[in-house]
């Protein structure tokens, strides 16, 4: 195969277009990309159990007995055991409790106003109110009062996970609490740093080649690979999180590595046509990530069958946009370079 692309490349542009379409579709109408709750606050709660564990008997245990708001479970099974993921939004409640508690904190220097609002709180979550001699003292009672709660709330919903789905002893409960302050403020740095990341590829990219259009090439391949890796998040309910974004941000270099080779080989060697020279660029980067693809395929096997949640979500995003970089790369980059390499004979 000396010449994969002949005179028919200009038809090979044809597939990314039409397969761009379903994964515009999958990730902003159906189903679509959700947010992580690391980014917009919450609990999360993760079962691990011997016994199979039932999606909607575990959604009905937890509505019938808590109110809990933006209730979400999944389930997961594989040969070494069972797993169920719970996220929900903070209650009404220790909302109120923590607003308290921010206004009991910043009217530190006014010892009535933030004795009253800690007072407020102890007696919100079912204490009584003291006489306090400072507002610190206040404060610190209103904290432990809050962390009590907290802890109680959280043993009663595993108790009644346990008793209900007869877990028995053989499960394990892990569980951990997201502020949505940090997760929107790490949310916007990640967004800073890829479009800093994005605007320095470009710089580079076009300094490198000194052409608008190959640079260009490059630049819509990077995002065509992102999109894949996004519709293979909304096809396999990944959400949008603080673990899944660095994922995401891979894949540029992914990407460019074998762009870049591409556009070398095709636009500064003598040798040969520019098709035979694309043929042999796109042995090599199928070699490259080929071994990568078996890798990450490896990778996701393991984490699913252990239950290794983040390795899992990295690899499946890592996949699904590799196999977008191998179609962007050779069926969109290469005939857009032969394209104008024909263009300026």
């Amino acid at each position: 195969m000396d010449d994969f692309f002949g005179q028919r490349y200009k038809k090979y542009m044809i597939i990314p277009i039409i397969l761009l379409i379903p994964m515009l579709f999958l990730i902003l109408v159906f189903p679509g990309i959700t947010p992580g709750i690391d980014l917009t606050g919450g609990n999360v709660i993760i079962i691990r159990s011997a016994i199979e564990l039932d999606k909607e008997q575990i959604t009905s245990v937890l509505t019938e007995s808590f109110d809990l708001v933006d209730l979400k479970v999944s389930t997961i099974a594989s040969p070494t055991g069972y797993g169920a993921w719970i996220e929900y939004s903070k209650d009404p409640l220790t909302s109120q409790a923590e607003e308290l508690l921010d206004k009991a904190s910043a009217s530190l220097d006014n010892d009535t106003e933030s004795i009253a609002f800690s007072n407020e709180l102890i007696v919100l979550l079912g204490g009584e109110a003291k006489e306090f001699s400072n507002a610190k003292l206040a404060l610190l009672d209103a904290q432990d009062a809050l962390l009590l709660y907290k802890e109680e709330f959280y043993l009663k919903l595993q108790n009644a996970l346990s008793e209900k789905l007869a877990l028995g002893q053989n499960v394990e409960f892990q569980r951990k609490e997201i502020s949505p302050t940090i997760g929107g403020a790490s949310f916007q740095g990640i967004i800073q740093i890829s479009i800093i990341g994005f605007i320095l590829i470009a710089i580079v990219v076009f300094v490198a080649f000194r052409q608008l259009v190959p640079s260009a090439a490059i630049i819509q391949a990077m995002i065509f690979d992102i999109i894949a890796g996004l519709a293979g998040m909304a096809l396999l309910n990944i959400p949008l999180s603080l673990t899944t974004m660095p994922a995401l941000l891979l894949l540029v270099g992914y990407s460019v590595d074998t762009d870049i080779m591409l556009t070398s080989r095709v636009l500064k060697e003598k040798s040969g046509t520019a098709g035979e020279r694309a043929t042999t660029s796109m042995k090599t980067g199928l070699t490259m990530t080929g071994t990568t693809i078996a890798a990450l395929t490896a990778m996701l096997i393991i984490s699913y069958f252990y239950q290794i949640e983040i390795i899992y979500h990295i690899s499946a995003i890592l996949l699904f946009g590799l196999v977008g970089d191998v179609i962007a790369t050779w069926f969109m980059n290469a005939p857009i370079l032969l394209w104008f390499k024909e263009g300026r004979k």
